[in-house]
């Protein structure tokens, strides 16, 4: 407990520390404003800025989201019932063993001949592969058991792989949309520019189509790329089950 003190203290006294140093370095006018709002209880430090993602960072996010796949809720479901299976094995040797009981009926009606044994009869019948029938069972239950947690953690690896893949994917595309962007201005500045030298007479009409065609195939390059970027989003965002925006809004 008095080890915590301590600690409260000069945590305490090292932030104040840190605070004031900041005031110092404050106008006057800025520091006075801030000063009176402290001493009020009315100033409410900035927000942290936003931590940036690193892309180890957004493959992780973007797997934990797959892992909510359809899929691999059914091969976890697959697990329960195995494991329900066992348990059932393991108390299936009661319901194979059978008890049965009747009194005498002498001793029923009160006859005098009650006083002969036996007054009760009891029987328990023990099937002969009893023993060897639940060790089956509880056998092949444990079997299933491994073979659903095989199957469960290849679903996992495949969902992961299927996400990591398509997230290059996104990636390429991405990049090279954004290439083929600037690409494409510097064309349609450098097809401005023939249009206003031919104006001018300074190149030909010949030689400022050869600048326009080659604006027109930086574009429909574009179109492509546009194509390949959105389909490359949809397959990704359908794996995960929502869009990039929402999954990873600061790194879009």
């Amino acid at each position: 407990m008095f080890m915590k003190i301590i600690f409260l203290f000069f945590a305490v006294l090292f932030s104040g520390q840190i605070l004031a140093q900041s005031l110092s370095k404050m106008p006057d006018s800025v520091r006075t404003q801030r000063e009176q709002e402290i001493n009020d209880g009315q100033y409410i430090p900035p927000p942290p800025p936003p931590v940036e993602q690193t892309d180890e960072m957004i493959k992780n996010r973007l797997v934990k989201l797959a892992m909510n796949n359809p899929a691999l809720d059914a091969s976890e479901a697959k697990l329960r019932i195995a494991e329900i299976d066992k348990k059932r094995a393991k108390s299936s040797i009661l319901g194979s063993v059978n008890l049965g009981a009747n009194i005498n009926e002498f001793v029923i009606n009160n006859s005098a001949a009650a006083s002969f044994f036996p007054k009760y009869n009891l029987g328990v019948a023990i099937p002969l592969d009893l023993f060897s029938k639940t060790k089956a069972l509880k056998r092949t239950a444990t079997q299933n058991i491994l073979i659903a947690e095989a199957e469960y953690s290849v679903q996992e690896n495949n969902i992961r792989e299927a996400v990591l893949m398509l997230y290059e994917n996104y990636k390429e595309k991405k990049q090279l949309l954004e290439l083929q962007k600037i690409s494409m201005e510097e064309d349609y500045t450098n097809y401005q520019r023939a249009q206003q030298d031919y104006a001018d007479e300074v190149i030909s009409l010949m030689e400022m189509n050869r600048f326009y065609k080659a604006y027109i195939t930086e574009k429909a390059n574009l179109v492509s790329l546009e194509k390949e970027m959105n389909i490359a989003t949809i397959q990704l965002e359908t794996i995960i089950g929502t869009t990039m925006e929402k999954a990873l809004p600061a790194a879009n």
